[in-house]
Parts: structure tokens; C-alpha cells; sequence
């Protein structure tokens, strides 16, 4: 997985084109405050976990699925 930083860098900027595209502007990355950059490098961090947990969650499944005993047909 990414780190927070470029996970972050990179998010805001595809958020700042999908934005511009529907007529909103926003900062530039480069021209954010250093609070800013933390604010955005903490949903980062937050998506990251998201998706940590939601391969946990796949992961887990796929077990209970190839330990699932066969059901038996009636015959």
C-alpha cells in the first residue's frame, strides 16, 4: 500500500480535476497551508485504513468460502 503522503498528494489533486470539471476551484496542492496538508494527509490515512479493513473483511470471507463443507443433495 501507498503511504499517507503520496496517497494524499494524489487524491487531492484527482479531487481537484473532478471538481474543476463541475466549475469549483480549490487550492492547488502545492499552494496548501501546512494545516491543510494535514487534513488531507489524514483522510489518507483514513482511506488507507478503510481499505486494510475491507481486505481483512475479503480475506476472511474467501476462508469461511473454502471451508464451507459441501452441501449434500438429496438423493
Amino acid at each position: 500500500m501507498p503511504s499517507p503522503l503520496p496517497l494524499a498528494r494524489h487524491y487531492y489533486e484527482i479531487r481537484r480535476e473532478v471538481l474543476a470539471a463541475c466549475g469549483t476551484q480549490i487550492t492547488p496542492w502545492y499552494r496548501l497551508t501546512a494545516d491543510e496538508r494535514a487534513v488531507a494527509v489524514t483522510e489518507a490515512e483514513i482511506v488507507l485504513e478503510a481499505v486494510r479493513r475491507a481486505n481483512e473483511e475479503h480475506a476472511a470471507l474467501l476462508d469461511v468460502a473454502a471451508h464451507k463443507p459441501a452441501v449434500d443433495t438429496p438423493v
